[in-house]
C-alpha cells in the first residue's frame, strides 16, 4: 500500500506514478532523500509566509490606530478652541472657573426666584457663582417688573414664557460651566467683564 508523497493520494500496487497528480514516485525519491524533508521544507515556507502576513497585518493595524489617534487629537484640539459668543475662550470639560465643581448647584439655583441670594451669602469669593447670582438678580428684577406691567395690560403670559426660557438657559449655562449673559437682559444692570 503506497501513497503519493506530493498529494497524499492512494497509489495502487504496481503503479509508480500517482493517478491524481501524475508525479513519478521514483523521481520524487531521487529529488528528496525522504518525503519528510519535502514536508519540512513546505512547512517552513508556509510558516514564513504566515509570519510575514501577520507582520503586515500588525503594521496595517498600527497605521490605522495612528491615523485614528491623530484625527482624535485634532478633533479635541478643535473642540478646545471653541469660543463663546462674547469672545471668552472656554474648554468644555476642562479649564472651568475655580470652584466650579463645589458651587455649580448654587450657581444653577440662582435662576430660581429669590435664590440668587444664596451665592452672595455662601460663596462670596467664587467669581463663577457670583456671576450667575448677578444674572439671577437681573432675571428676578426684569420678570417682576414685567409681571406688574403685564398684569396691567393683560400680557403677563408673555413674561412667564420668557421667564421660563431664561431660567432654562441660565441653568444650562451654569451646569455647562459657561459664563454667558442671559439673552436680551443679561447686560442690563451689570457690565460683562
Amino acid at each position: 500500500m503506497a501513497y503519493c508523497r506530493s498529494c497524499g493520494a492512494y497509489i495502487p500496487d504496481g503503479h509508480t506514478k500517482c493517478l491524481a497528480c501524475g508525479l513519478e514516485q521514483n523521481q520524487e525519491e531521487s529529488r528528496y532523500a525522504s518525503g519528510s524533508a519535502a514536508q519540512e521544507e513546505e512547512g517552513s515556507r508556509r510558516a514564513e509566509e504566515e509570519a510575514s502576513r501577520r507582520e503586515e497585518e500588525k503594521r496595517r493595524r498600527q497605521e490605522e490606530n495612528r491615523k485614528w489617534a491623530e484625527a482624535e487629537r485634532q478633533r479635541r484640539r478643535q473642540t478646545q478652541r471653541q469660543r463663546s459668543p462674547e469672545g471668552r475662550q472656554y474648554y468644555p470639560g476642562a479649564g472651568r472657573p475655580k470652584g466650579y465643581q463645589s458651587n455649580r448647584l448654587l450657581a444653577a439655583l440662582s435662576y430660581l426666584w429669590i435664590l440668587f441670594l444664596l451665592p452672595f451669602i455662601f460663596c462670596r469669593d467664587d467669581s463663577f457663582a457670583l456671576y450667575h447670582a448677578r444674572q439671577g438678580l437681573i432675571l428676578f428684577a426684569v420678570t417682576t417688573a414685567g409681571q406688574v406691567l403685564g398684569a396691567a395690560f393683560g400680557l403677563s403670559w408673555i413674561v412667564i414664557l420668557m421667564q421660563i426660557y431664561w431660567i432654562i438657559k441660565g441653568i444650562g449655562n451654569a451646569n455647562a460651566g459657561k459664563m454667558e449673559p442671559l439673552p436680551y437682559i443679561g447686560n442690563l444692570f451689570f457690565k460683562d467683564r
